[in-house]
């Protein structure tokens, strides 16, 4: 039969790592990043006219959004100032590379020709699902400021669908899009946070108060007695003889 200290280190023994996949798959794609882009292999499919930085956006971004989920909703997780800081400087550049994407134009960027409607489609849906776990400590947080400024955000983007339509405002790629079309923009990223966030909200919380239970009693629970050492049981023999 184990020993106590045996059986708590095969219980504490780690399970398989996944490392070497993530290894063997970012491997991978450097090949056929490798090939498509340097030796022309038309078999990938990737080259500077069908994989540019906005096709990678497209596939990418909706992906990272739900890899960011599960951090979110860690409650012991909160971003440092300096995670902050990298966050902002990222942003930045990303809207520096934009700006130089359609200045310049850069073509291996993709950007020129997208217009706002193309920017909403991509962007839209990753940033509410990004943003899903944290909506009810927005919503706790709401004050009225937040309330007018939300309807100074929604009176310009009214302005921006109506110089679109009736302005024929180019850029903003309004002009020709339906109704239908608005419900395939809209639908999804208004139902998340309007229906979704409040259903699942009482299974949040019970899991919330779950862990804060857990954490309770894992604190109320006394630490285990230290072991006796061969000294101390042979210390404690004699006397138990001599007495």
């Amino acid at each position: 039969m184990d020993s106590p200290p045996e059986r708590a280190h095969a219980d504490k023994a780690p399970g398989p790592s996944g490392r070497p996949w993530l290894a063997a798959g970012l491997l991978g794609l450097a090949v056929l990043l490798w090939g498509g882009y340097g030796r022309h292999w038309s078999w990938t499919g990737i080259n500077g006219h069908t994989a540019t930085l906005w096709d990678w956006l497209r596939l990418l971004l909706l992906p990272a959004a739900f890899a960011v989920m599960p951090v979110w909703m860690s409650r012991r997780t909160r971003l440092a100032r300096r995670h902050k800081s990298i966050g902002v400087t990222v942003l930045g550049a990303f809207v520096f590379l934009v700006l130089v994407g359609y200045l310049a134009p850069w073509a291996w960027t993709g950007f020129s020709g997208n217009r706002l409607w193309d920017w909403l489609g991509l962007l839209l849906l990753p940033l509410v699902i990004a943003l899903t776990p944290i909506f009810p400590e927005l919503r706790a947080a709401w004050r009225r400021r937040h309330t007018l400024l939300g309807l100074a955000g929604l009176a310009v983007f009214g302005l921006v669908v109506l110089g679109g339509y009736l302005g024929k405002w180019t850029w903003t790629g309004f002009t020709g899009n339906t109704a239908w079309d608005w419900l395939h923009l809209l639908l999804l990223p208004l139902l998340i946070p309007i229906v979704v966030v409040p259903a699942l909200m009482p299974l949040a919380t019970a899991g919330v108060v779950y862990l804060k239970e857990n954490d309770e009693e894992e604190a109320e629970e006394p630490p285990p007695a230290p072991a006796e050492t061969g000294a101390e049981v042979e210390a404690g023999a004699a006397g138990t003889t001599t007495g």
